[in-house]
């Protein structure tokens, strides 16, 4: 508390504080600067249902979680995961990456090498059969290319050099059938620049579990990562040092590293926080009068040691009646207990005192008190502890008008600012501890991250800013600050999408947010809206760029969701690549532009988007002039279903089962189906039904078939009731019933099946029902006006409907042209041919229905 003092007495302390600050400033902690964003996926695999089970990983990878989001890192977190499991948080942890300054992986678990490439396994994998590895696994290069385009610095620790657990001695890779080969540990892994590999063991050798909670490497791992100002190489070479000690040379941890750059999981903390300067008084000649020193706060939260490095040369600091001498070492709870002995001292005379503050990593503080030794005290004494109590009155009022006040931030637009008020009223230097911060997303202040425990001043709490995690929508968070015993204010916080991200983002996209929508999915005006004013609000984010041309798309303006998905692949949106290649291969934008689409497919495989990696290696598979241009596409299939892509599940699928460019394998082929069904891809389960009905890759099973077939259209698939209707007209594991047929037959007409529609006309005419040449000429001419989704050279619709009786064709065209404004069709009407006309017209009337063409 301030009291006057004598000018000369001030004088005399400034010099003594400057000269104190200067040893303190030799301490003091620099600001991080720019943009430091930090990323981790942590996987712990423990308990594995038809591999050995491994007892610490799961524990192991929850202590490593902890840790990284105390430095600072938005961790994805997968404790036991499934193939499917491991697949999302992958994809999850890729979108969070995306600009990222450092992306990390952490792994603990089964891992195997097969020709030379590692694989994680999840807990589901058997690997018992020759198609397990490709389709049970997830390639580690595949996470860590993508990391490699996404952030600048990758670190990947691995902890999964067990035996591997193979059952089988051979895998599918690709086009070769790769012996198991080593059984031990994981192949070494090249780092590129600015990235770090390290291996809980030596290549080729195994880790160990241990005997603890948690196996020896994730132990000493935690254990010196978690001490600040430590640049990661000593970490490990501090780890490496200790598990070989605790192994007895057992275990040898190692990594390849090429960073370019330090690298701290923890910046030296900021030094406590303690007034430079306080002032007492205290009355002469009272030998026991007590002292109320500040007591310092870490904001590492740590514990802190309190040293004498000045005592007064008159007067006495006493602790439980015992003088201090300098160089005495305290607790911080000793200040509190102080009293000054001010007999035979002189009214008038300044006592100076100071101690420092250190805490566990060496952070220092330093204090001087100013001990004025007055007459009478009482009355100054009495107004110090008035502005004492005031003061305290004014933070429990500025925390009591922050309590409840709810803050909602948006997801995947950066840390935003909670906008809490300045401390008006309350001191600026007074020390709060945030108890509790979100589980998932980092809280800073500033550029500094803060973890619970951790302390602030007041006039940090206004810098206060949360970057919620990707796959938090909908959560609730809450920040506890307090100051003293039930002095506390509890922030809600929700985290939540913006509209756009909700009404257009893309499924599959490792820059979105959000599991994303279908084309046919959006609804236009609400999207278009949306997504125009996020692209108002947040100029700078790439992907409401991409959404909005999705939007524009979805409302059949592709002129303009064209340019705009310019402007997106422009700002780095990669998706946008791969949307922009698909309307000049459909020819949206004038004539095809196959090769203009395919560079723009390749781009976008190359920055590793599924759907890019799928349209291109799909392309470059089928029109392959070489091997190894077919190798090439093959590898982009491959990648784009590692990452989840049922489209290149169903591709890969159907080049095995029919042999294209392979040696045919219906049972590989059939095992991407699975993949892809799992996954709940309708595509994927109408070709699997094929394969039961034919028993080609699985058992001839016409029953499961015609469940898969009904699965399948359900799910809207345009084709699969054309299935069903062929097994009832020709009684296919099911008695004839050709009114089933023919209403099956008709459901695919409805989804634009060309051929639905011919099987229909045909089942009209071949079964006599009423009116069969009425309904042959109806679906004749649905056909026809289809055969542009669905060129047929042989024209089997449109030279059937010129069988049919002129007059029940003419009667057709009358009902057509009432469903259509006459003046959309007047060019239509005026051509000759009449089988041209109600083709045209039958396929403006079904266009009219708002048919779903991403299915078809």
């Amino acid at each position: 508390m301030r009291c006057l003092i004598h000018p000369l007495v001030q004088a005399l302390l400034k010099g003594v504080f400057a000269c104190l600050l200067g040893l303190t400033l030799t301490l003091s902690v620099q600001a991080e600067t720019g943009e430091n964003r930090r990323v981790a996926l942590v996987i712990g695999n423990s308990h594995y249902s038809k591999l050995e089970p491994l007892p610490n990983p799961a524990n192991d990878v929850r202590e490593v979680a902890d840790v990284l989001r105390k430095a600072g890192f938005n961790v994805t977190l997968g404790l036991d995961v499934d193939r499917l499991g491991l697949e999302e948080a992958v994809r999850a942890f890729l979108r969070s990456a995306d600009g990222a300054h450092v992306g990390l992986v952490y792994y603990a678990g089964h891992g195997v090498q097969i020709g030379g490439r590692n694989f994680l396994v999840p807990v589901d994998a058997t690997l018992d059969s020759a198609y397990d590895v490709e389709t049970q696994t997830m390639p580690l290069e595949l996470i860590i290319g993508h990391l490699r385009d996404k952030s600048r610095v990758q670190l990947i620790f691995l902890d999964a050099c067990r035996n591997n657990p193979f059952k089988n001695q051979s895998f599918w890779m690709a086009e070769k059938l790769e012996p198991v080969g080593p059984t031990r540990g994981l192949a070494p892994i090249d780092s590129d620049l600015g990235s770090l590999i390290a291996f809980s063991t030596a290549p080729g050798e195994v880790a160990l579990d241990g005997a603890g909670k948690l196996s020896p490497y994730t132990q000493y791992f935690v254990d010196h990562a978690s001490v600040p100002n430590k640049e990661i190489r000593q970490v490990l070479t501090e780890v490496r040092r200790d598990v070989i000690s605790a192994t007895k040379g057992a275990q040898i941890p190692w990594e390849n590293s090429s960073l370019i750059d330090s690298f701290y999981f923890f910046d030296a903390p900021a030094p406590p926080i303690l007034a430079s300067l306080q002032q007492q008084t205290v009355p002469a000649g009272i030998a026991s009068t007590p002292l109320a020193l500040e007591q310092p706060k870490a904001p590492s939260g740590s514990p802190l040691t309190v040293s004498v490095l000045q005592v007064p040369q008159a007067g006495r600091v006493l602790l439980a009646g015992t003088p201090l001498a300098p160089s005495s070492t305290l607790t911080a709870d000793d200040l509190g207990a102080m009293t000054f002995d001010a007999s035979g001292v002189a009214p008038g005379t300044v006592a100076l005192f100071s101690y420092a503050a250190t805490d566990f990593y060496g952070q220092s503080a330093q204090s001087v008190v100013a001990i004025q030794v007055v007459q009478d005290a009482g009355q100054q004494r009495a107004e110090e502890e008035r502005r004492r109590k005031e003061a305290e009155a004014a933070v429990a009022d500025y925390l009591a008008g922050m309590d409840g006040a709810s803050h909602t931030v948006v997801i995947g637009v950066g840390p935003q600012a909670l906008d809490l008020p300045a401390p008006e009223g309350a001191p600026a230097e007074a020390a709060y501890t945030i108890a509790a911060v979100p589980a998932e997303g980092v809280l800073k202040a500033g550029e500094r991250t803060v973890a619970a425990g951790n302390v602030l001043k007041g006039g940090e709490l206004s810098g206060l800013s949360f970057d919620p995690a990707i796959g938090s929508e909908n959560k609730a968070f809450e920040v506890v600050i307090e100051a003293g015993a039930g002095v506390r204010a509890a922030l809600p916080i929700t985290a939540a999408l913006d509209p756009c991200d909700i009404e257009a983002g893309a499924p599959l996209d490792l820059q979105g947010v959000v599991a994303g929508r279908l084309p046919n999915e959006i609804e236009p005006e609400a999207a278009l809206a949306a997504c125009a004013a996020a692209v108002g609000a947040y100029p700078d984010v790439p992907r409401f760029v991409y959404q909005l041309g999705r939007a524009q798309l979805a409302g059949r303006q592709p002129k303009d969701a064209a340019a705009t998905f310019k402007q997106a692949m422009e700002a780095g949106h990669v998706r946008a690549s791969d949307s922009l290649a698909a309307l000049y291969a459909r020819g949206a934008l004038g004539e095809p532009d196959v090769p203009k689409a395919m560079e723009l497919f390749l781009l976008a495989a190359e920055k590793g988007d599924p759907y890019g990696m799928h349209d291109y290696g799909k392309r470059l598979y089928r029109a392959a002039s070489s091997d190894d241009e077919r190798k090439r596409g093959m590898e982009f299939l491959l990648k784009a279903a590692d990452l989840g892509h049922t489209y290149a599940m169903n591709e890969l699928g159907a080049i095995f089962m029919d042999g294209v460019g392979v040696t045919a394998d219906p049972e590989r082929a059939v095992r991407y189906f699975d993949e892809g069904v799992a996954r709940k891809d309708i595509y994927s389960i109408n070709n699997l039904a094929v394969a039961y009905r034919s028993g080609k890759g699985a058992p001839k099973d016409e029953a499961k078939a015609l469940d898969l077939f009904k699965q399948a259209s359900d799910g809207g698939h345009p084709f699969a009731p054309r299935s069903i209707a062929r097994m009832y007209r020709d009684g296919i594991g099911v008695e004839k019933d050709p009114a089933e047929a023919a209403r099956w037959f008709e459901l695919a007409a409805e989804r634009g099946d060309y051929w639905a529609a011919t099987d229909r006309a045909r089942l009209a005419l071949d079964t006599g029902e009423p009116k069969a040449e009425q309904t042959a000429t109806r679906y004749l001419a649905l056909a026809v006006g289809l055969s542009e989704i669905f060129p047929d050279p042989k024209k089997t619709a449109l030279n059937a409907l010129g069988e049919m009786p002129n007059k029940t064709k003419k009667a057709l065209e009358k009902s057509l042209i009432a469903a259509l404004d006459k003046r959309s069709v007047k060019d239509i009407l005026a051509l000759k041919d009449i089988d041209e006309r109600i083709g045209l017209l039958s396929g403006l009337v079904w266009k009219a229905q708002n048919p779903r063409y991403d299915l078809i």
